[in-house]
């Protein structure tokens, strides 16, 4: 989980949906403060404006009409505009302040009266406004429900910005996914051909720039894919070319060696056998590019039997350290066995006859494999470059001082293609420990 969330902060489809969430919230924001100032915010004046009219006119007519015919004109009043007109007796209060639309209403009211000092703008407990006006020695009080005033502009801006954000959100989700799917894609794709599989072919469709990139990467990894064909064609037809004429030379020799014993004729055979050991490297660092089915294996037994053959080239020398409790897991046990096989005889000719251990630990993502040695250890330059091909830490390429070259590319080819990781560590009192992690 922290992983995903690590790879999360960082990702092109968070980036993506951020920006493209930000710039659509900003132009709601400045879309809704434009119709809330231009359109909403006036709209609530002009009404307020309206209301104060006929408050004001109702006042003036009631007090100019004959006190017989002002119930008739009260009751008008109320049917025509929901405006409950009496004669104020006591003063109301004046608390309007959390509405508004009130406050407009007071603002105009003081506007179109002479004298505002009996004005009061108040909300009663049941719910009701009251507006008391100041007409002719008399304080006329109008009172109104809720219902009369227009619909409250802010709650109405409210529930659109609310609106607006989710299909934001939403919106910028879409768009972001669709334009990091076809990356997440490539990405993959482009791991399996590092990890020496064919991917399947990308979809050639959407828009023009996806499609075209699409394109080109189908291309590319067809090529790739006939050209790592065709060279490793070429290469087992070179070895089976070579290893012919080796075989008659080895013979030749041979028998050259049964006639007439001479130094020169041994050189000449032990170079045809190292010819022959380079050959078979380099079938074997072709090879270490195909990706092998991982089945359940005993990794325990696996070390033992790899500590056995070690220990019949150098009795004594090597030994196996692993956690309880035994461990299954599974893993490329072929590929397995190749890469430590590799590393164990590459501490055999380097570290020579000190103690050499075959480590084995569990952590939390997987296992971890070791081949730690007591020898001259290696540079930290230098713990990359020993694992390409043909590099040696014997400048002199002396073939008696080390092998091909090739042990510990093969390794790290191997490790590559299945997956995991191998690297070179520096051990505290001198030598070096090779360390390959294997996540499960």
């Amino acid at each position: 989980m922290k992983r995903f969330g690590e790879k999360l902060r960082s990702s092109l489809f968070r980036r993506t949906a951020l920006t493209v969430a930000a710039g659509l919230i900003v132009f709601q924001l400045a879309s809704g403060a434009a119709i809330f100032f231009n359109i909403l915010l006036p709209l609530a004046h002009r009404s307020a404006d309206d209301l104060a009219a006929l408050l004001v006119l109702s006042a003036r007519t009631w007090v100019e009409l004959p006190a017989a015919t002002r119930p008739d004109f009260e009751a008008e009043l109320k049917l025509s505009h929901g405006l409950d007109l009496t004669e104020a007796t006591v003063p109301a209060g004046d608390e309007a302040g959390h509405h508004p639309y009130l406050n407009f209403l007071r603002a105009s009211l003081a506007a179109r009266l002479d004298s505002a000092s009996a004005l009061r703008v108040t909300e009663t407990t049941d719910g009701v406004f009251h507006a008391d006006i100041p007409m002719a020695n008399r304080v006329l009080r109008f009172g109104f429900s809720r219902d009369l005033l227009p619909q409250r502009p802010v709650y109405a801006l409210a529930w659109s910005f609310a609106a607006g954000l989710l299909i934001t959100l939403v919106l910028a989700w879409l768009l972001a996914r669709r334009i990091t799917a076809p990356v997440a894609r490539l990405a993959e794709a482009a791991r399996q051909i590092g990890s020496g599989e064919r991917p399947p072919r990308l979809p050639e469709s959407g828009e023009r720039e996806l499609a075209e990139l699409a394109r080109i990467f189908n291309q590319t990894a067809s090529q790739l894919a006939a050209r790592r064909e065709n060279q490793g064609t070429l290469l087992a037809g070179v070895s089976h070319d070579l290893r012919s004429p080796l075989g008659r030379i080895k013979m030749a020799l041979g028998m050259l060696d049964d006639a007439c014993a001479s130094p020169l004729i041994a050189r000449m055979e032990r170079d045809v056998a190292e010819m022959e050991a380079l050959i078979g490297a380099q079938l074997e660092l072709a090879r270490a590019e195909e990706r092998e089915v991982a089945q359940v294996t005993d990794i325990d037994a696996l070390l033992a039997e790899l500590i056995e053959a070690t220990e019949a080239q150098s009795p004594g020398h090597t030994r196996l350290r692993a956690d309880p409790p035994a461990c299954h897991a599974e893993v490329a046990a072929l590929a397995l066995k190749r890469i430590l096989a590799n590393l164990l005889d590459n501490a055999l000719r380097y570290a020579g006859p000190g103690r050499m251990e075959l480590v084995r630990r569990r952590y939390s993502g997987g296992l971890l494999i070791g081949v730690r040695d007591r020898g001259p250890g290696i540079p930290a330059a230098q713990r990359e470059a020993v694992f390409r091909p043909f590099f040696r830490l014997d400048p002199s390429r002396n073939r008696a001082t080390g092998g091909s070259g090739l042990g510990l590319a093969i390794a790290r080819q191997l490790a590559t293609t299945q997956g995991w990781n191998i690297a070179v560590k520096s051990r505290v009192g001198g030598g070096a420990s090779v360390w390959l992690a294997i996540p499960l």
